[in-house]
C-alpha cells in the first residue's frame, strides 16, 4: 500500500442540468466508483446496492443546502462498499461540546467544557437513550468501515449533528450522553468554540507511552522495544515523488528519516549490548508504505522472496494512469482491468535490508492497527513467523486500499477512493473481519486510566520464559 497526498480532481462524466450540485455530485460519484474502485469486479451485487442508494440519495439531496449533512450522507453510501480506506472529510462546523472516543469495546468521553472536568474519562452507555450497541449498529451503516472497531473509531464525529440525523439520533431537544455510573449530560446548543475544554488525561507508560518519532527503539535490561508508528520515511516519499511526478519538497528531504538507516543504527546497538529478544509495537500504526513491511521482515532474517504473499490486484484506468504516470504502466491489461501488480512495469522497490536480527521476536497489535501495518501483520500471521499479542485490528485482512485523494468537482468535497484490492496470503480465510492476535490480551478503560498496558506486563513475563516460541 503506497501513501499519497496530492488530491485529484475527478472528472465530470455525469450532468444533469436540473440537478442541484450535491444531486450532480452524488450521480458523478457513482459513474467514478463504477470505472475506477476495484469493487465493481470483486463484488458486482455491492456495487448494484451502491447503485440503487446513490439513486435513492440524490432524490433525499434535492432540497438539501447543508454541505455536511450532504458529505455525511456521502459517507453513509460509501458504507456500502464495505472498504474502510475510502471516505470524505466532512467540514468543520457547529458541534456539540464534547469529543467521545472509542477504546477496545466501549466509547468514553475524552473532552468536555472545562466545567465538567470529572466526566472526562467516563465510559458512554447511551446517547439520547439509544445503546451504544444500537449506536456502533447505526454507525457501521453511517461510516465507511469493514468491521465493528473501525465503525467504533468514527467516533470522534458523534458531536456533528449531520451524522447524528444520518444515523436517525432525534437531537430536536439537544444531545443526553448517559454514562456507566449512571449520571447523564445534555448538550443542548451547537458551538464553535473549542478553546478551554479539558481532556482525559491517561498517565504514560514508561515503555509504551506512544511517541513522536515515526519509528523509534529503547533497550530496557534484555530486551530491545520497538515502536513502529508510520510505515513511512525518506526513500518511500522519494519513490512516490518519481512515480507521480511530484517536485521532492526540501522541507520533507529534512525532516523525513530513513527506515534502513535507523534499522542500522539499531542493529548496531543491539549488537553492542549482546540484545536478543525484540518488541515491535504497532498499535499507534495507521500504515503507510508496505515496502517498510518487507524491509523490517528482511531486518528479522525472513527471505521475503520465498514466503506467501499477498496477491495485490490494480484497477486499471485512464484517470489513475493520468494521476500516477511512472507507476502503472503495463501493456498486458485494458482500462477498467483488475490487474495483478506484478505485471505492471516498472515497479519501484526500496533498497533491500542486509543486517540481520537473531533472537526472539514479538509484534502487538491493537484497534488502531491499519492499512500498511495490518498487511504487514497478515503476512507474518499467515506465514506463522512470528508471536502477535495484543487486541484485534480495524480492518479487514483481505480488503481494498492504496487510495488516489480525490477532489469532488461540484462541491470541492475531498477524501480518498481506493484503486487496488488486496487478497491475504492465507485465502481459507478472506472471509475474517478483523486480524486475531494468537494472544489476545484486552486493557480495560479502567487499566489504561491508571497507565497499565497489559500487553507490556505480558511481554516481561513470558519473553523471558524459554518454553514460549517466539
Amino acid at each position: 500500500m503506497i501513501d499519497n497526498n496530492t488530491f485529484h480532481k475527478i472528472p465530470v462524466t455525469f450532468f444533469e442540468e436540473s440537478y442541484n450540485k450535491y444531486q450532480n455530485e452524488v450521480m458523478n460519484l457513482l459513474h467514478f466508483i463504477r470505472l475506477f474502485h476495484p469493487v465493481s469486479i470483486v463484488n458486482p451485487e455491492r456495487v448494484n446496492r451502491f447503485e440503487r442508494q446513490a439513486e435513492k440519495i440524490c432524490h433525499e439531496m434535492k432540497g438539501v443546502i447543508d454541505l455536511q449533512h450532504f458529505q455525511f450522507a456521502l459517507n453513509s453510501l460509501l458504507a456500502i462498499l464495505e472498504d474502510a480506506h475510502t471516505y470524505f472529510m466532512p467540514e468543520d462546523g457547529l458541534i456539540y461540546p464534547y469529543e467521545i472516543r472509542y477504546y477496545e469495546g466501549c466509547f468514553y468521553l475524552y473532552a468536555i467544557d472545562s466545567e465538567y472536568p470529572d466526566f472526562t474519562g467516563k465510559e458512554i452507555v447511551s446517547i439520547n437513550d439509544i445503546s451504544v450497541k444500537d449506536v456502533r449498529l447505526a454507525m457501521r451503516k453511517a461510516m465507511p468501515s469493514e468491521n465493528g472497531i473501525k465503525a467504533g473509531l468514527w467516533s470522534f464525529y458523534l458531536n456533528r449533528k449531520a451524522l447524528l440525523h444520518q444515523m436517525g439520533v432525534d437531537t430536536a431537544k439537544g444531545v443526553c450522553l448517559g454514562f456507566h455510573d449512571g449520571s447523564s449530560l445534555l448538550f443542548e446548543p451547537e458551538t464553535d468554540n473549542r478553546s478551554g475544554w479539558y481532556q482525559v488525561k491517561f498517565p504514560p507508560h514508561p515503555v509504551t507511552v506512544k511517541r513522536d518519532d515515526l519509528f523509534s527503539y529503547q533497550i530496557i535490561e534484555d530486551k530491545c522495544y520497538l515502536q513502529f508508528n508510520v510505515m513511512y520515511d525518506l526513500q518511500s516519499y522519494l519513490q512516490l515523488c518519481q512515480i507521480t511526478d511530484a517536485k521532492v519538497e526540501d522541507n520533507y528531504l529534512n525532516f523525513l528519516p530513513s527506515f534502513s538507516d535507523f534499522i542500522d543504527k539499531m542493529d548496531a546497538d543491539l549488537k553492542q549490548h549482546h540484545i536478543r529478544k525484540l518488541v515491535v509495537d504497532m498499535r499507534y500504526n495507521g500504515g503507510g508504505n508496505s515496502m517498510l513491511g518487507d524491509q523490517l521482515l528482511q531486518y528479522l532474517g525472513v527471505d521475503t522472496d520465498s514466503i506467501i504473499k499477498y496477491k495485490t490486484f490494480v484497477r486499471k484506468s485512464d484517470f489513475l494512469f493520468k494521476c500516477m504516470p511512472k507507476f502503472y504502466v503495463s501493456s498486458k491489461s485494458k482500462s477498467g482491468e483488475l490487474v495483478l501488480m506484478e505485471d505492471f512495469e516498472n515497479l519501484p522497490f526500496l533498497p533491500k535490508i542486509k543486517n540481520h536480527f537473531e533472537g526472539k521476536v514479538i509484534f502487538i497489535q491493537g484497534q488502531n492497527t491499519f492499512s500498511s501495518a495490518n498487511y504487514l501483520l497478515t503476512t507474518i500471521k499467515d506465514n506463522h513467523l512470528f508471536t502477535i499479542i495484543g487486541t484485534p485490528t480495524s480492518q479487514k485482512p483481505t480488503c481494498f486500499g492504496d487510495v488516489l485523494p480525490v477532489e469532488l468537482p461540484f462541491t470541492g468535497t475531498k477524501g480518498y477512493i481506493s484503486h487496488s484490492f488486496f487478497e491475504r496470503p492465507d485465502v481459507s480465510r478472506n472471509e475474517e473481519d478483523c486480524l486475531y492476535p494468537d494472544f489476545h490480551i484486552p486493557v480495560s478503560m479502567n487499566e489504561r486510566l491508571k497507565g497499565i498496558d497489559k500487553c507490556w506486563e505480558w511481554v516481561e513475563m513470558n519473553l523471558s520464559d524459554e518454553s514460549i516460541i517466539v
